[in-house]
This record gives structure tokens, C-alpha cells and sequence, in this order.
């Protein structure tokens, strides 16, 4: 099985712009983040998708900095930027990942992608129900599923939240 990570940033933030280049220990927030996703030992690329806003330039270039691809697309319809993020590669599982989750731990990352792959699921989270602690969200989907919400979702909401869509389906 080949899981894809993608990893959801931008600069512009309502509440907090900047948030995902606060320092912690003079290293930007997305950068510890981004350190502890490549911990995981489930993820086999990890591709950080964020705007082509010009904000968002300083993010690019720490991604390429650490050594991760980067992907650049549409500020509002997320959903397709993570689609054309992953059009390059072959995968089975896309894995959810976002940038106000800072302190991911790896262990729980492993954890959910092992329990989507162990009972065959569709979608697989941890943050609909509060099984973690708030910070440790992780999504995966099936790549069939993933690509079906792409094509069906036509909602502003369903496109601007990635997996609105699956999660709205009975």
C-alpha cells in the first residue's frame, strides 16, 4: 500500500495569520511539524500544498528547504488543490494532514493509516470523535474515494474543507 501525505498550509489565517511560521525554538512551527510528519513510518511522500497567494511564497520555500515536495493552488477551493497536489503520483490511501496541527505525533499518525489499511474502510479519522486530544488530527481516504469527492462535490463548503463531502454521506 502507498499512502500519500498531503499537508494543508497557508500564511493568511483570520485568527492568527502567520500562526504556521511562529517560532518555537527559533524553528517555524511548520517546520517542527513537518519534521514529525517524516517520523511517521506510513507515509511514503509527503507533499505540502499551499496557495498560490503570494503569502504564501515563505511556506514554498521552506518546504523546499527541508527537502519536501510542494504544491501550489487555489486558496479557496482545497479540495482541489490536494487533488492536483497528488495527480503525479500512484498511491492507495491519501493521508489528511493540516497545518494548525503543529505537534502531530507520528505514532498516531501510523496508527489511523494502519487501522484504515487493517479494516479495509473507505475514510478513516480520528477527529470526528474526540479519540485524541485536539492538535492529532489525521484523515486518510481511499484514493477512489478521495477522487469521487473530488468530481461530486460542488458545495463552496465541500471544496474549501477536503473532506466535508465523504463526511456528509451516509
Amino acid at each position: 500500500m502507498k499512502n500519500i501525505g498531503v499537508l494543508q498550509a497557508r500564511f493568511s489565517s483570520s485568527r492568527l495569520p502567520g500562526k504556521v511560521l511562529l517560532k518555537v525554538n527559533s524553528k517555524p512551527l511548520l517546520e517542527v511539524q513537518i519534521k514529525r510528519i517524516l517520523q511517521a513510518n506510513n507515509i511514503d511522500k509527503l507533499i505540502l500544498a499551499t496557495s498560490v497567494e503570494s503569502s504564501d511564497d515563505e511556506l514554498e520555500y521552506l518546504g523546499r528547504r527541508i527537502g519536501i515536495e510542494v504544491f501550489r493552488g487555489s486558496l479557496s477551493d482545497v479540495l482541489d488543490r490536494f487533488y492536483q497536489a497528488t495527480q503525479d503520483y500512484d498511491f492507495d490511501n491519501l493521508v489528511r494532514l493540516t497545518g494548525d496541527c503543529p505537534l502531530i505525533d507520528p505514532d498516531v499518525i501510523d496508527k489511523v493509516i494502519e487501522k484504515h489499511i487493517l479494516e479495509g474502510n473507505d475514510y478513516t479519522t480520528n477527529a470526528l470523535e474526540a479519540t485524541y486530544p485536539d492538535g492529532l488530527d489525521v484523515e486518510v481516504l481511499k484514493r477512489d474515494v478521495f477522487i469521487e469527492c473530488w468530481k461530486k462535490a460542488t458545495k463552496k463548503s465541500e471544496r474549501e474543507h477536503v473532506t466535508l463531502y465523504v463526511n456528509s454521506k451516509p
